[in-house]
């Protein structure tokens, strides 16, 4: 019986592609939560959109600090501040993740072509709805390479709503 209904094999295809593209960087990203609703409580997210035979988009959310830190270990260069360079080293790391679930998701029942170029959005506490019967996955992972007493700067989410067309 399961049951939080999440779908265990996107949930598995996202803690792996999200590992395997932040380990370019240095990172071990530790899966710390999931759930069926979308967390945009980060301060910034990256969304992809993806299509083929299965159409959504990915969406990595993220705390200022946390998305810095992230932007800072992949272009090597100290980062504190949400600017053009480390929003795009964050949509960056969005990418590689993107790409990474299209390559898992190549044999899947999930496969989809093509992905977008990505998007950003900066600010906190938004609300994304989805069409009813759309398959979503949220899973939360802890940066503990982040050093910090505030706990929420260490947290950041890798998200997919997707359906089958």
């Amino acid at each position: 019986m399961q049951i939080l209904q999440v779908d265990e094999h996107v949930v598995n295809v996202l803690v792996k592609a999200t590992r395997d593209g932040l380990a370019m960087a240095g990172l071990k990203p530790v899966p710390v939560g999931v759930s069926r609703l979308i967390n945009t409580r980060g301060a910034v997210s990256s969304i992809i959109g993806f299509v083929g035979p299965t159409s959504g988009s990915l969406m990595l959310n993220a705390s200022k600090e946390g998305g810095c830190f992230m932007a800072s270990k992949m272009l090597g260069e100290d980062m504190n501040d949400l600017t053009p360079q480390s929003l795009d080293g964050i949509c960056e790391i969005a990418n590689i993740i993107a790409g990474q679930t299209k390559a898992i998701l190549s044999t899947s029942d999930y496969k989809f072509d093509r992905i977008s170029v990505p998007s950003i959005v900066v600010g906190s506490s938004y609300f994304i709805s989805h069409y009813k019967g759309m398959t979503t996955v949220c899973v939360e992972f802890e940066l503990p390479e982040v050093i910090t007493a505030d706990m929420n700067s260490k947290i950041f989410s890798v998200s997919m709503c997707m359906m089958k067309i």
